[in-house]
C-alpha cells in the first residue's frame, strides 16, 4: 500500500505555496485528464502539457517542481526529459506516469532519477495523492506497479544472464520493503527504530549491493530478483 501525503502536509492558507508541475504525455486525452485531475490540488499550477521531448525541453528554465512523465514519446524517452530539466531544475521530481515497457528502459529512467510511478489506469484521486506524496519527499510505488514490475521480470526471456547480487541482511531486506511501500526515510526510521544517520547508510549499502543508484531502482531490482515479499 502507497503511503500518500495529505495536502495539509504540503500547503497552508498562510504560506500558499504553488507548485510548479509539467505534463509531459503523448496522448492528447490522456495529458487532458491528467491536467483536469490537478485541478483538485489548489496547491499545484500546470505550467505546461506537451507530447515530445523536444517540447519538453523548452520549459527546462521554468524549472517545474516536478514532472509527470509518460516514457514512451514520439521523439525520444523519459531518460531524455529527465536529462536535460535536471540540469537546469536539479530539484525537480519526476513522476513517471505508464504502462510501462521493458526492463532495461524501466531500470535506466529509475537511475536516472524518476521518483516514482503511477500505472495510467490509476484514478483521478490516487493521481492527485501520487503527485502530493512526490512533492513531500515520499517516492511512491504501488503494490500494483509493484507487482507490475514483477511481471516483466518474469516475462524475459530464459536466455537473459541472471545478475547475482550479495545477500541483503534482514535489515535491509525490511528496510527496502518499507521503501517498496512508498515510505519517506523518516517514516522508515520511525518504524524501524533508527537514527536518520543509521538509515542512510543502510541505504546506500543496499545501493551498492544492487549496483542503482536511486530508491526506485533498487526496488525494481529486488522485485527483479524477488528479494523482497510485497502483498
Amino acid at each position: 500500500m502507497t503511503t500518500f501525503i495529505p495536502s495539509s502536509d504540503l500547503t497552508t492558507p498562510e504560506t500558499a505555496t504553488r507548485y510548479r508541475v509539467l505534463i509531459v504525455e503523448d496522448n492528447l486525452l490522456f495529458r487532458h485528464y491528467l491536467a483536469d485531475s490537478l485541478l483538485a490540488a489548489p496547491e499545484v499550477t500546470v505550467i505546461g502539457s506537451v507530447g515530445k521531448v523536444a517540447h519538453a525541453i523548452n520549459f527546462a528554465d521554468q524549472k517545474p517542481d516536478l514532472v509527470l512523465l509518460d516514457l514512451g514519446l514520439p521523439d525520444g524517452g523519459g531518460l531524455d526529459v529527465i536529462a536535460a530539466i535536471r540540469q537546469q531544475a536539479p530539484a525537480c521530481k519526476f513522476l513517471v506516469i505508464t504502462v510501462f515497457e521493458d526492463r532495461a528502459s524501466v531500470l535506466k529512467t529509475l537511475n536516472a532519477g524518476a521518483d516514482g510511478y503511477v500505472l495510467k489506469d490509476a484514478t483521478s484521486e490516487h493521481l492527485v495523492s501520487y503527485v502530493r506524496s512526490t512533492l513531500a519527499g515520499v517516492n511512491p510505488i504501488s503494490s500494483r506497479a509493484a507487482r507490475h514490475l514483477l511481471k516483466i521480470s518474469e516475462g524475459e526471456t530464459a536466455t537473459t544472464t541472471p545478475t547475482s547480487h550479495p545477500p541483503l541482511r534482514p535489515r535491509e531486506k525490511e528496510m527496502l520493503e518499507h521503501i517498496a511501500r512508498g515510505l519517506s526515510q523518516k517514516e522508515v526510521a520511525r518504524l524501524m527504530s533508527l537514527s536518520p544517520h543509521t538509515v542512510a547508510e543502510y541505504t546506500q549499502n543496499i545501493y551498492r549491493k544492487l549496483s542503482v543508484k536511486s530508491r526506485g531502482a533498487a526496488v525494481f531490482e529486488a522485485i527483479q530478483h524477488k528479494l523482497i515479499d510485497l502483498p
